[in-house]
């Protein structure tokens, strides 16, 4: 992570560290990793620039925290995994039986198996994909998962047919729970999905109780909220389970999203249901990478309905992360990490396939993402005029100067933001989280999201102004508190690095959201 200065007397003690006492580390609240012992004065220098006065406070508190040294920490048990205030990422683990080993790519998976047993791994056969933290970085790091996925039957001996990390829906079961009961579904036409009728009728599936819970509570609670009109209900409710039954992916979906319903309506068994929910997202997307890139009419519909899942899912797993459109350092190489990316990805391959999706049995949900916006403001438009105005003139300040291109980036994004507001203007209280999506969001050019990745001051205006078409969605499960949050961290990124006339506005946007 590239150095980058707190701002002079904003941040407490509190703020940027935060002590974890059942695990015995000090963690950076801007980094999202533990600081190792002794190690505090040199990364506040180094990675945050502080000055030897302004270092002093942060010491003293951290010198009250008895820290364990990288080898000694006690690492998290099943009620404790995901640590608060770290990252979360998709990782795999090693089915050798047995074996404990944790890493975050398939590249370092294989070198393991070749290294360790022996042996040439077999894609999606000899790990599975787990959620993973670490405390440290660097020569300390050590990835960790809850033990309860650390548990699963070892390696299969016989090879699989199903895309990559399309679990077979045996495994997918055993690792959880071994009290099973089959169902059985109704007949193709039947008109209401029940659990039962989540399997298809020519592929039975065992499902643990679960997961059968999780099912239950979709059918019953959450498609409902992911809703917003009939058309959509029906959609969620019927279309979506019967063909989760033939596309697993889209069944580990539904069931990630219930689980993360599930931890927002039962606080007191929020970490158990995040495990469950991100050991299903972990299954699901490989999965989903592989089918978007062979997309056809066959499992189209499959894909675009995961696109919702995913979309929900993204904006609620980490309910500590402010970042939610933002990235955690800025690197440029790695743009598909981020589910924005996904979503704009999945939905782009079902081009060539639209029309048959807008007539077919989940054409309510196409319908919500909307080709033409049917809006043009006027460049006389006042908060188009506002936007503009943010760009850096030639003869500011050398560090504040924009390249030709970014600044074209920029006012591109700035137009099209000024169409997502006057869109929301027409539709008013009807609006829906989908439609905000669609409004800006998914219209912005990936070079915009590559600025946005660099922390570019003008891509974090825009992103601010655009909290304020999020402000109204915030009742929705998946968004509480969030936006609060993205401002905050967007105030942190800013501060200092702009022009005192950008800053000016984003300080207008914070007193517009929180007026």
């Amino acid at each position: 992570m590239p150095p980058s200065s707190c701002n002079d007397g904003l941040l407490t003690p509190p703020q940027l560290l935060r002590y974890l006492p059942a695990h015995r580390v000090l963690i950076c609240l801007r980094c999202r990793y533990a600081i190792q012992p002794g190690a505090v004065s040199r990364h506040l220098k180094d990675i945050h620039l502080f000055q030897h006065a302004q270092r002093q406070p942060f010491l003293e508190y951290a010198s009250q925290f008895e820290l364990a040294q990288p080898n000694d920490v006690n690492f998290p048990d099943d009620a404790q995994f995901p640590v608060p205030s770290l990252p979360v990422q998709n990782g795999l683990a090693c089915r050798f039986d047995g074996c404990r080993h944790l890493c975050a790519t398939t590249k370092r998976m294989k070198q393991h198996w070749t290294s360790v047993h022996g042996s040439a791994a077999r894609e999606g056969l000899d790990w599975c994909p787990v959620p993973i933290q670490t405390f440290f970085r660097g020569n300390a790091l050590q990835y960790f998962t809850t033990p309860a996925l650390l548990s699963s039957s070892p390696s299969p001996s016989s090879a699989s047919s199903f895309p990559p990390s399309s679990v077979s829906s045996d495994s997918f079961a055993n690792s959880v729970d071994t009290r099973w009961f089959s169902v059985s579904a109704p007949s193709p036409d039947g008109s209401e999905s029940t659990v039962e009728g989540i399997l298809a009728w020519d592929n039975h599936l065992a499902l643990t109780i679960i997961h059968a819970h999780l099912l239950d509570h979709y059918l019953t609670s959450t498609y409902h909220t992911l809703s917003c009109n009939p058309d959509t209900d029906r959609a969620f409710r019927e279309v979506v389970p019967q063909l989760a039954a033939e596309f697993p992916f889209l069944l580990h979906g539904i069931l990630a999203c219930s689980a993360l319903h599930l931890a927002h309506c039962d606080p007191k068994n929020r970490s158990q249901y995040v495990v469950q929910a991100m050991r299903h997202q972990a299954h699901a997307l490989p999965s989903f990478r592989w089918t978007i890139l062979h997309v056809d009419a066959e499992n189209g519909h499959a894909v675009l309905a995961f696109a919702f899942f995913l979309v929900v899912c993204s904006l609620s797993l980490d309910h500590d992360d402010e970042r939610l459109f933002l990235t955690t350092d800025g690197r440029e190489s790695r743009p598909s990490i981020h589910w924005i990316h996904f979503l704009r990805n999945g939905c782009s391959m079902l081009c060539p396939i639209w029309p048959e999706l807008m007539s077919g049995p989940l054409a309510p949900l196409a319908d919500l993402w909307r080709d033409d916006l049917d809006v043009s403001p006027l460049p006389t438009d006042p908060l188009l005029v506002t936007l503009l105005s943010a760009v850096p003139s030639g003869h500011g300040d050398p560090m504040h100067c924009w390249s030709d291109s970014e600044i074209e980036i920029y006012n591109d994004s700035a137009a099209k933001l000024a169409d997502a507001f006057a869109f929301a203007e027409r539709y008013g209280y009807a609006i829906t989280i989908w439609d905000v999506l669609n409004a800006w969001a998914m219209r912005v050019t990936p070079e915009y999201l590559c600025l946005l990745q660099r922390n570019h001051p003008g891509a974090l205006l825009l992103l601010a102004y655009y909290s304020l078409l999020l402000r109204p969605l915030q009742t929705n499960w998946f968004l509480h508190h969030r936006i609060n949050k993205l401002l905050d961290e967007i105030s942190i990124r800013l501060e200092g690095r702009c022009p005192i006339h950008m800053w000016d506005l984003f300080l207008r946007v914070r007193g517009d959201y929180f007026a």
